[in-house]
Protein backbone atom coordinates (compact mmCIF):
# COMPACT_ATOMS: atom_id res chain seq x y z
CA UNK A 1 0.00 0.00 0.00
CA UNK A 2 0.88 3.32 0.01
CA UNK A 3 2.01 5.10 2.59
CA UNK A 4 -1.61 6.85 4.34
CA UNK A 5 0.40 10.40 4.32
CA UNK A 6 0.81 10.09 0.25
CA UNK A 7 -2.77 8.66 -0.27
CA UNK A 8 -4.25 11.70 1.70
CA UNK A 9 -2.70 14.41 -0.71
CA UNK A 10 -4.60 16.41 -3.40
CA UNK A 11 -4.74 15.57 -6.50
CA UNK A 12 -2.38 19.14 -6.63
CA UNK A 13 -0.44 18.75 -4.01
CA UNK A 14 0.60 14.82 -5.24
CA UNK A 15 1.19 16.48 -8.19
CA UNK A 16 3.52 18.68 -6.81
CA UNK A 17 5.45 16.21 -4.62
CA UNK A 18 5.83 13.88 -7.91
CA UNK A 19 7.04 16.82 -9.42
CA UNK A 20 9.72 18.18 -7.07
CA UNK A 21 11.07 14.43 -6.70
CA UNK A 22 11.53 13.76 -10.66
CA UNK A 23 13.06 17.29 -10.57
CA UNK A 24 15.31 16.74 -7.37
CA UNK A 25 16.56 13.13 -8.92
CA UNK A 26 16.90 15.13 -12.39
CA UNK A 27 19.47 17.68 -10.91
CA UNK A 28 21.19 15.27 -8.64
CA UNK A 29 21.35 12.64 -11.84
CA UNK A 30 22.83 15.42 -14.18
CA UNK A 31 25.00 17.41 -11.36
CA UNK A 32 26.56 13.85 -11.63
CA UNK A 33 26.66 12.74 -15.06
CA UNK A 34 28.53 16.51 -15.84
CA UNK A 35 30.95 15.59 -13.04
CA UNK A 36 31.57 12.52 -14.55
CA UNK A 37 32.37 14.44 -17.78
CA UNK A 38 34.86 16.29 -16.39
CA UNK A 39 36.72 14.26 -14.15
CA UNK A 40 37.04 11.33 -16.88
CA UNK A 41 38.11 13.80 -19.92
CA UNK A 42 40.68 11.16 -20.74
CA UNK A 43 37.73 8.77 -21.38
CA UNK A 44 35.84 11.22 -23.69
CA UNK A 45 33.66 8.78 -26.00
CA UNK A 46 33.14 11.36 -28.52
CA UNK A 47 35.83 14.08 -29.33
CA UNK A 48 32.71 16.05 -31.90
CA UNK A 49 31.20 19.10 -30.87
CA UNK A 50 27.83 19.55 -29.96
CA UNK A 51 25.26 20.84 -31.83
CA UNK A 52 24.35 24.90 -31.20
CA UNK A 53 21.88 25.35 -28.55
CA UNK A 54 21.77 21.88 -27.49
CA UNK A 55 21.72 22.28 -23.81
CA UNK A 56 19.04 24.53 -24.13
CA UNK A 57 17.12 22.51 -26.64
CA UNK A 58 17.67 18.97 -24.44
CA UNK A 59 16.64 21.03 -20.94
CA UNK A 60 12.88 21.85 -23.33
CA UNK A 61 13.26 18.43 -23.78
CA UNK A 62 13.33 17.36 -19.74
CA UNK A 63 10.71 20.14 -18.88
CA UNK A 64 8.36 18.29 -21.40
CA UNK A 65 9.29 14.69 -19.84
CA UNK A 66 8.88 15.31 -16.49
CA UNK A 67 5.46 16.90 -16.97
CA UNK A 68 4.05 13.86 -18.95
CA UNK A 69 5.44 11.53 -16.35
CA UNK A 70 4.30 13.88 -13.59
CA UNK A 71 0.77 13.82 -15.07
CA UNK A 72 0.97 9.95 -15.86
CA UNK A 73 2.12 9.07 -12.03
CA UNK A 74 -0.19 11.30 -10.35
CA UNK A 75 -3.01 10.06 -11.96
CA UNK A 76 -1.79 6.18 -11.36
CA UNK A 77 -1.51 7.21 -7.74
CA UNK A 78 -4.87 8.77 -6.70
CA UNK A 79 -6.51 6.88 -9.12
CA UNK A 80 -5.81 3.84 -7.75
CA UNK A 81 -4.53 2.00 -10.98
CA UNK A 82 -1.42 -0.18 -9.63
CA UNK A 83 -2.50 -2.65 -6.53
CA UNK A 84 0.14 -1.97 -4.04
CA UNK A 85 0.11 -4.24 -1.17
CA UNK A 86 3.10 -6.09 -0.46
CA UNK A 87 5.67 -5.07 1.82
CA UNK A 88 9.28 -5.60 3.67
CA UNK A 89 12.45 -6.00 1.81
CA UNK A 90 11.71 -9.42 -0.14
CA UNK A 91 8.17 -7.83 -1.77
CA UNK A 92 10.68 -4.45 -2.39
CA UNK A 93 13.19 -6.53 -4.26
CA UNK A 94 10.91 -8.75 -6.24
CA UNK A 95 9.08 -5.54 -7.63
CA UNK A 96 12.24 -3.86 -8.20
CA UNK A 97 13.33 -6.65 -9.90
CA UNK A 98 10.33 -7.24 -12.16
CA UNK A 99 10.63 -4.17 -13.18
CA UNK A 100 13.70 -4.27 -14.40
CA UNK A 101 13.72 -6.96 -16.53
CA UNK A 102 10.12 -6.10 -17.71
CA UNK A 103 11.04 -2.48 -18.91
CA UNK A 104 13.95 -3.77 -20.42
CA UNK A 105 11.81 -6.03 -22.47
CA UNK A 106 9.06 -3.17 -23.27
CA UNK A 107 11.67 -0.18 -24.24
CA UNK A 108 13.39 -2.53 -26.45
CA UNK A 109 9.83 -3.01 -28.40
CA UNK A 110 9.07 0.49 -28.04
CA UNK A 111 12.11 1.79 -28.90
CA UNK A 112 12.54 -0.13 -32.12
CA UNK A 113 8.89 0.98 -33.27
CA UNK A 114 9.82 4.55 -32.58
CA UNK A 115 12.44 3.57 -35.54
CA UNK A 116 10.18 2.57 -37.82
CA UNK A 117 8.44 5.14 -40.30
CA UNK A 118 4.99 5.02 -38.65
CA UNK A 119 6.47 6.25 -35.51
CA UNK A 120 9.54 7.86 -36.57
CA UNK A 121 8.05 11.49 -35.44
CA UNK A 122 8.29 10.32 -32.06
CA UNK A 123 11.62 9.99 -31.53
CA UNK A 124 13.48 12.58 -33.72
CA UNK A 125 13.38 15.13 -31.03
CA UNK A 126 15.58 12.72 -29.05
CA UNK A 127 18.50 11.80 -31.62
CA UNK A 128 18.47 15.27 -32.54
CA UNK A 129 21.60 14.94 -29.90
CA UNK A 130 23.96 12.54 -31.82
CA UNK A 131 26.33 13.61 -29.28
CA UNK A 132 24.95 12.69 -25.97
CA UNK A 133 25.26 15.19 -22.26
CA UNK A 134 23.74 14.19 -18.82
CA UNK A 135 20.62 16.43 -20.24
CA UNK A 136 19.76 14.02 -23.31
CA UNK A 137 18.46 11.15 -22.03
CA UNK A 138 15.23 12.67 -20.39
CA UNK A 139 15.31 15.16 -23.91
CA UNK A 140 12.28 13.74 -25.63
CA UNK A 141 8.90 14.65 -27.61
CA UNK A 142 6.02 14.56 -26.09
CA UNK A 143 4.61 11.34 -27.84
CA UNK A 144 7.87 9.50 -26.41
CA UNK A 145 7.68 10.83 -23.09
CA UNK A 146 3.68 9.00 -23.11
CA UNK A 147 5.57 5.81 -24.38
CA UNK A 148 8.04 6.01 -21.10
CA UNK A 149 5.06 6.56 -18.84
CA UNK A 150 3.21 3.22 -19.87
CA UNK A 151 6.43 1.64 -19.19
CA UNK A 152 6.65 3.19 -15.84
CA UNK A 153 2.92 2.97 -14.90
CA UNK A 154 1.44 0.38 -17.02
CA UNK A 155 4.26 -2.49 -16.42
CA UNK A 156 3.34 -2.42 -12.23
CA UNK A 157 -0.52 -2.41 -13.44
CA UNK A 158 -0.10 -5.38 -15.87
CA UNK A 159 2.31 -7.16 -12.33
CA UNK A 160 -0.34 -6.29 -10.13
CA UNK A 161 -2.23 -8.15 -11.63
CA UNK A 162 -1.59 -10.75 -10.81
CA UNK A 163 0.15 -10.11 -7.42
CA UNK A 164 -0.45 -6.87 -5.38
CA UNK A 165 3.12 -4.71 -6.07
CA UNK A 166 5.52 -3.23 -3.46
CA UNK A 167 5.15 0.78 -3.49
CA UNK A 168 8.65 1.30 -2.63
CA UNK A 169 10.19 -1.50 -4.63
CA UNK A 170 8.42 0.38 -7.35
CA UNK A 171 9.69 3.94 -6.51
CA UNK A 172 13.18 2.39 -6.11
CA UNK A 173 13.18 1.63 -9.51
CA UNK A 174 11.99 4.41 -10.77
CA UNK A 175 14.84 6.10 -9.05
CA UNK A 176 17.49 3.53 -10.55
CA UNK A 177 15.63 4.25 -14.13
CA UNK A 178 16.02 8.05 -13.80
CA UNK A 179 19.95 8.17 -12.48
CA UNK A 180 20.80 5.60 -15.21
CA UNK A 181 19.18 6.92 -17.97
CA UNK A 182 20.56 10.66 -17.14
CA UNK A 183 23.76 9.55 -16.20
CA UNK A 184 24.42 6.82 -18.90
CA UNK A 185 24.30 9.51 -21.35
CA UNK A 186 27.35 11.37 -20.15
CA UNK A 187 30.03 11.05 -23.14
CA UNK A 188 32.30 9.28 -21.37
CA UNK A 189 33.26 5.76 -20.69
CA UNK A 190 33.43 5.00 -16.23
CA UNK A 191 32.84 1.37 -17.27
CA UNK A 192 36.07 -0.56 -15.97
CA UNK A 193 37.09 -3.73 -18.34
CA UNK A 194 36.16 -6.14 -15.67
CA UNK A 195 32.34 -4.75 -16.73
CA UNK A 196 32.66 -4.09 -20.10
CA UNK A 197 33.17 -7.99 -20.89
CA UNK A 198 30.41 -9.63 -23.05
CA UNK A 199 29.55 -11.75 -19.88
CA UNK A 200 29.06 -8.65 -17.60
CA UNK A 201 27.02 -7.00 -20.64
CA UNK A 202 24.21 -9.20 -20.32
CA UNK A 203 23.34 -7.46 -17.25
CA UNK A 204 24.95 -3.35 -17.97
CA UNK A 205 26.34 -1.72 -20.84
CA UNK A 206 29.12 0.08 -21.08
CA UNK A 207 28.50 4.18 -21.64
CA UNK A 208 29.66 3.98 -25.31
CA UNK A 209 27.23 1.21 -26.68
CA UNK A 210 24.44 3.80 -26.36
CA UNK A 211 26.57 6.57 -27.50
CA UNK A 212 27.15 4.48 -30.90
CA UNK A 213 22.75 4.22 -31.49
CA UNK A 214 23.29 8.32 -31.35
CA UNK A 215 25.52 8.28 -33.37
CA UNK A 216 24.32 5.46 -36.28
CA UNK A 217 20.82 5.85 -35.88
CA UNK A 218 19.91 1.92 -36.17
CA UNK A 219 21.03 -0.63 -33.94
CA UNK A 220 21.50 -1.02 -29.94
CA UNK A 221 17.71 -0.05 -28.74
CA UNK A 222 18.10 -1.63 -25.62
CA UNK A 223 17.63 -0.27 -22.21
CA UNK A 224 20.81 -0.68 -19.45
CA UNK A 225 22.08 -3.96 -20.98
CA UNK A 226 22.62 -5.47 -24.26
CA UNK A 227 20.50 -8.11 -23.24
CA UNK A 228 17.47 -7.73 -25.75
CA UNK A 229 19.71 -6.43 -28.92
CA UNK A 230 22.29 -10.20 -28.56
CA UNK A 231 18.47 -11.61 -28.03
CA UNK A 232 17.33 -10.18 -31.67
CA UNK A 233 20.28 -9.58 -33.19
CA UNK A 234 20.92 -5.99 -33.49
CA UNK A 235 24.17 -5.58 -31.25
CA UNK A 236 27.00 -4.17 -33.41
CA UNK A 237 30.09 -6.39 -33.31
CA UNK A 238 32.66 -3.72 -33.34
CA UNK A 239 31.73 -1.83 -29.70
CA UNK A 240 34.26 -3.57 -27.97
CA UNK A 241 37.11 -2.29 -30.15
CA UNK A 242 35.71 0.71 -29.62
CA UNK A 243 35.71 0.53 -26.20
CA UNK A 244 39.48 -0.40 -26.01
CA UNK A 245 39.85 2.52 -27.59
CA UNK A 246 38.17 5.25 -25.73
CA UNK A 247 39.57 3.83 -22.83
CA UNK A 248 43.06 3.82 -23.89
CA UNK A 249 42.82 7.79 -23.78
CA UNK A 250 41.57 7.93 -27.82
CA UNK A 251 38.19 8.99 -28.73
CA UNK A 252 36.32 8.81 -31.48
CA UNK A 253 36.60 11.93 -34.05
CA UNK A 254 33.46 10.87 -36.32
CA UNK A 255 30.53 10.04 -35.87
CA UNK A 256 30.97 7.33 -38.62
CA UNK A 257 34.15 5.57 -36.84
CA UNK A 258 33.95 2.11 -36.65
CA UNK A 259 36.14 -0.54 -35.23
CA UNK A 260 38.02 -3.31 -36.58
Amino acid sequence: MIPDALGALSWAHMALLVAAAWIAATVLASVQGFALERLLRARKIFDVPLFDGQYRFELAGNVVFITVITASITAALKLGVIRFGATGWLAGGVTFAAMLLGFQVFYWFLHRAMHTPALLVLHRWHHRSQVTTPLTGQSVSPGEAVGWAVGFVGLPWLFSLIAPVSFWGWVGYLAFNTFGNIVGHSNVEPTTPAAATRAATWFANAFVFHSLHHARWNGHYSFQSALMDRLFGTEWKDWPALYERIIAGKPLASLKEHGE
